[in-house]
């Protein structure tokens, strides 16, 4: 071992984080499934000090790792006889988080301790923690397939009109199912049809609000609001883009930095990188709707650093380690000059495996667009396996919000790919 350097276990890894960590600084080593670690790219695999893998199956259930954390903490407990005891054990994705945490106080390391970070996992218990902060949540039960025909109808009878039904710890709307009502309800659990682990609540109209920030000592650091044109659920189960815009009211984004720091308090976050998603309600009222200790996916992050200059990744892998901020000052996203608003456009993938043949539409894309990634002509597009699976993907920086969503939309008319199936 290296004299001076410390010694940093990550849980998971993806190469696209690789910029955020100091590899030339600390021993890093890395726990993770050994499907992961074949894709990752042999010059960063060789950066790291050591790997370790897991045998998991290769699957979206983000409780994979969770389930084998004892197996984990014998690892971690290998690594640490040979590089000695880490200074942060960073856990940067939804799936990691809890087990990372589980694993900080299994072996005495300061971070986001297991109470919080299963707060920010598990929807229900998410829920009760804000019971009393004054934060309006959705009406919701705990339900599996053990749960009673009265306990559902009583709660269904207290839910007027639609119903979701979703996994208690997932993500980007995998598992979600929206209802018609208590009837579908009913039914759907007379049929076997609820499986263990899963929530219902109440269906709420309203625009769909990403908070994403920088929390350091329980303040703060970074905060940016921006509102999903489309939803997560839509982008999955369906054929629409995935879009968000920030608002250009001040007097609304106040609203929702001071909701967030409710959230935030009441769950007992104080070094963290934080997701939030709220409703705002056509009668002006914010509702929460879930919340993650870790940053955002699809274009968060690559919007937040190409237009604000924020590294949500890095920020997280600073905050695991206790280590500086580099934000200076705390600030939010009303307070970089020349933007009057931003955003980010992930067009819809496509079935199957398909050749590229063309892109159309880049030619003219608006003057507004900052940032653009896109597929060539002869690449092989095959969305098996990726959460955000898209055709291009866009950065728009403006005057107003109005003028962001314009050009977006006129992206979304204009831009185009032609391919050809695979064989």
């Amino acid at each position: 071992m290296t004299a001076g350097k410390q010694h940093v276990v990550h849980i998971g890894f993806h190469a696209s984080e690789a910029r955020t960590v100091d590899f030339d600084t600390d021993h890093v080593t890395v726990v993770m499934s050994r499907v992961s670690a074949a894709r990752l790219p042999a010059d960063l695999a060789s950066r790291f000090a050591r790997i370790v893998v897991l045998d998991l199956p290769d699957s979206d259930d983000l409780d994979t790792y969770d389930r084998a954390v004892d197996r984990m903490g014998e690892l971690v407990a290998d690594l640490i006889a040979e590089f000695g005891q880490p200074a942060g054990i960073v856990g940067l994705y939804e799936h990691t988080t809890l087990p990372a945490a589980r694993l900080r106080e299994r072996f005495g390391v300061s971070g986001t301790d297991a109470r919080t970070a299963l707060l920010c996992r598990d929807k229900v218990p998410m829920k009760e923690a804000l019971s009393g902060t004054g934060i309006r949540v959705p009406r919701f039960l705990a339900v599996g397939p053990d749960t009673g025909r009265a306990e559902l109808a009583a709660f269904a009878a207290e839910v007027p009109g639609r119903i979701v039904l979703k996994p208690r710890s997932q993500g980007a709307s995998i598992g979600v199912r929206i209802l018609d009502g208590a009837a579908e309800l009913l039914a759907l659990a007379e049929a076997g049809g609820i499986e263990e682990g899963y929530e219902a609540e109440e269906f709420v109209d309203g625009s769909i609000h990403h908070i994403d920030g920088v929390v350091r000592d329980g303040g703060m650091r970074w905060f940016c609001a921006s509102r999903y044109l489309d939803t997560c659920f839509d982008f999955q189960h369906g054929t629409a883009p995935l879009a968000a815009v920030t608002p250009d009211r001040p007097e609304l984004v106040a609203r929702m930095r001071e909701f967030t720091e409710v959230v935030v308090e009441a769950l007992g976050l104080r070094d963290s990188t934080i997701h939030l998603e709220l409703f705002h309600t056509p009668d002006d009222e914010l509702v929460f709707l879930e919340i993650g200790n870790r940053f955002g996916g699809a274009g968060i992050n690559w919007h937040h650093r190409e237009v604000f200059g924020v590294d949500l990744a890095r920020e997280a892998v600073l905050a695991c380690l206790g280590r500086p901020s580099e934000l200076a000052t705390p600030r939010i996203m009303l307070d970089q000059r020349g933007v009057g608003a931003s955003g980010w456009l992930y067009m819809p993938g496509v079935s199957g495996i398909v050749r590229v043949l063309a892109v159309n539409g880049l030619d003219g894309l608006p003057g507004s667009v900052v940032g653009v990634s896109t597929p060539a002509v002869g690449d092989l597009l095959d969305a098996g396996g990726q959460t955000w699976a898209t055709t291009g993907k866009f950065l728009v920086s403006g005057e107003s919000t109005a003028a962001v969503e314009q050009d977006m939309t006129r992206i979304v008319n204009t831009y185009t790919l032609e391919t050809k199936a695979e064989d």
